[in-house]
């Protein structure tokens, strides 16, 4: 309980979940009071219960919040706020015994290290959490009526919900709130899906077909107890995200850009579709290195020889290989420290957005965005289209991609682009769930026995001859 609120109590000064979890199993951090805490490293065992209740912490903060606030008179310190947080969301779920939770709550807060808690520590937690147990129900129906508490989404991210999809909002936040499903691609140039399939059954593992290379499984399960996975016959992609290849089919020998690729999914997929030439950039080393990795894990070539604009003037440079992928760290924004000045066929534009539509995944992309942030990733999403659309030749298309569900960042920015570049043309797209094609493909977080993916925004580009 107690790693599990220092990984909240990082969360909520801006890190994100899933790092903040890390560096707490690691067994160090740096507390609140700005004190270092080294604790011992946890039982293997007892880490997957740690990142459950910080993320069912964090899938309920708005309730929480608002709880605490009822339940105290005064502001404990943070990570004494934080346990009781972690301690209140696991008396919400039915399935645990109250006694043991607040025992256990009292016992974490006795044993806080010096200026993290204090000798009245245990007396608090004891208090406000027994009062929960006698009047927990009339308390949470008590909050209700605040918007924040009852949906657990700030105000502003429901107000635009709302305005953006005003039959759907309420959909869209219970699905942003569900356990995100672990969904497995099949590398089809080892086996199709049927036989995928059949490996899975042998293993004992119960899936769904939630698209045309996408199982999902019914329980998510470590990737090691996955067969074939170390050897590459799977890769864990959200359904939703695998529709890059089918909707830009690059032929063969096509010279391919994608641009911000880590951790290398649209890459990997790409190539285990089409002998095409990929350039993939990440402006991070290390998830440039995730996109070698992932290459090798699914037996898909890695060259090294593509050329680059800091060659020196004159020299011989040799084509980019047939088939193949190469691994540059790289600001896609800025072409001219990377660009050879040969035109690229297709172009994927996987642009840093708001991730409103991953929120299943990492609940805490909710507290850390604010409303001006849609306006700074729209005009960093216009950028990037603006420096890269030169690098595509006449006739060639750029997929536009955002994990997004908010038309700030979809059909805003695509308008936008259309009206500043008289040599693009919008094509209408289709997904494999969806009959009839549209302008501009959007996808909600959706949850049932034949589909289920998260929030995808895509937009194909073609460029006029």
């Amino acid at each position: 309980m107690v790693a599990a609120a220092r990984a909240l109590l990082r969360m909520e000064a801006g890190e994100h979940l899933d790092m903040a979890l890390d560096r707490v199993l690691a067994g160090a951090e740096t507390a609140g009071s700005g004190a270092a805490v080294t604790g011992a490293a946890l039982a293997a065992a007892s880490r997957p219960a740690v990142r459950d209740m910080a993320y069912a912490a964090v899938r309920q903060r708005g309730l929480l919040r608002a709880l605490a606030g009822r339940l105290n008179s005064r502001a404990p310190a943070p990570l004494l706020a934080a346990l009781q947080q972690i301690a209140l969301v696991q008396l919400l779920d039915a399935r645990r015994a109250p006694a043991v939770i607040v025992d256990q709550a009292v016992s974490a807060a006795a044993a806080l290290p010096e200026g993290l808690g204090n000798r009245f520590s245990a007396g608090f937690l004891n208090a406000t959490l027994r009062r929960f147990m006698r009047e927990g129900t009339a308390l949470t129906a008590a909050v209700q009526s605040d918007p924040v508490a009852r949906y657990n989404h700030p105000r502003w991210w429901l107000e635009r919900l709302r305005e953006a999809w005003p039959a759907q909002w309420q959909q869209i936040v219970s699905e942003s709130l569900a356990h995100a499903p672990l969904t497995l691609r099949v590398n089809r140039r080892r086996l199709d899906v049927e036989s995928a399939s059949r490996q899975l059954a042998a293993a004992g593992l119960a899936y769904r077909r939630t698209g045309p290379e996408a199982l999902t499984l019914d329980a998510p399960v470590p990737v090691a107890a996955i067969p074939g996975f170390a050897d590459g016959d799977f890769t864990v992609q959200d359904a939703g995200a695998q529709l890059v290849p089918a909707l830009l089919a690059p032929a063969p020998g096509a010279r391919v850009l994608d641009a911000c690729a880590a951790p290398g999914g649209k890459t990997t997929h790409l190539l285990q579709h089409a002998d095409c030439a990929v350039l993939a950039l990440d402006v991070d080393a290390g998830r440039a290195q995730r996109i070698v990795e992932n290459l090798r894990r699914e037996c898909l070539p890695v060259h090294d020889d593509w050329p680059l604009a800091a060659a020196a003037p004159g020299a011989a440079r040799s084509g980019p290989p047939a088939w193949g992928a190469t691994v540059r760290v790289a600001d896609a924004a800025a072409p001219d420290t990377w660009w050879d000045g040969v035109p690229f066929d297709h172009l994927v534009v996987d642009a840093p957005c708001s991730a409103s539509g991953i929120v299943r995944r990492h609940p805490d992309v909710l507290w850390h965005r604010a409303r001006r942030d849609l306006a700074t990733f729209a005009e960093q999403q216009q950028q990037l289209l603006s420096a890269l659309w030169p690098l595509l030749k006449p006739g060639g298309t750029l997929l536009y991609v955002t994990c997004s569900i908010f038309p700030d960042e979809g059909e805003g920015v695509i308008s936008r682009f259309l009206s500043r570049h008289a040599d693009s043309t919008l094509q209408p797209v289709e997904s494999p769930w969806d009959a009839g094609k549209q302008p501009l493909l959007q996808l909600l977080p959706t949850r049932s026995p034949d589909r289920d993916h998260d929030g995808f925004t895509y937009a194909l580009l073609s460029k006029r001859p």
